[in-house]
């Protein structure tokens, strides 16, 4: 097993086991709640986080596209996974906070599809 592939399994079991206790949490009804405010300003940071992301991962292709070493394009993988990471987290957090799942599958989506258009590095 590659330490490529181990960092994208460790990403995906972080995400996963976040939305493991989020989903139990709310199962069980629990939850906190937020004021109007709050979640106005949390779906903005969501909306920026997923801005952010893709403009991350659109400038990372033309960096892959010119890199010179395999070296570098798995570095630059690397920081694609995280952007992924990052809008799936704030997607679990999202739900956590107000019970809205989409943003959470979104973000897994998304964090999968960069596995895909940032492929791990062969050994």
């Amino acid at each position: 097993m590659t330490p490529a592939l181990l960092i994208r399994l460790a990403l995906l079991a972080g995400v996963l086991m976040f939305g493991g206790v989020t989903w139990y949490i709310r199962r069980e009804g629990a939850g906190p709640g937020l004021d109007p405010e709050s979640l106005r300003t949390l779906l903005w940071v969501g909306r920026g986080t997923w801005i952010l992301s893709m403009a991350t991962c659109v400038s990372l292709f033309g960096m892959i596209r010119n890199a010179r070493s395999q070296a570098r394009i798995g570095a630059l993988s690397l920081v694609g996974w995280a952007a992924g990471e990052a809008v799936a987290m704030v997607g679990g957090v999202i739900w956590f906070l107000t019970g809205i799942t989409q943003w959470y599958s979104a973000g897994l989506v998304y964090l999968v599809l960069t596995f895909l258009a940032f492929p791990a590095r062969r050994e």
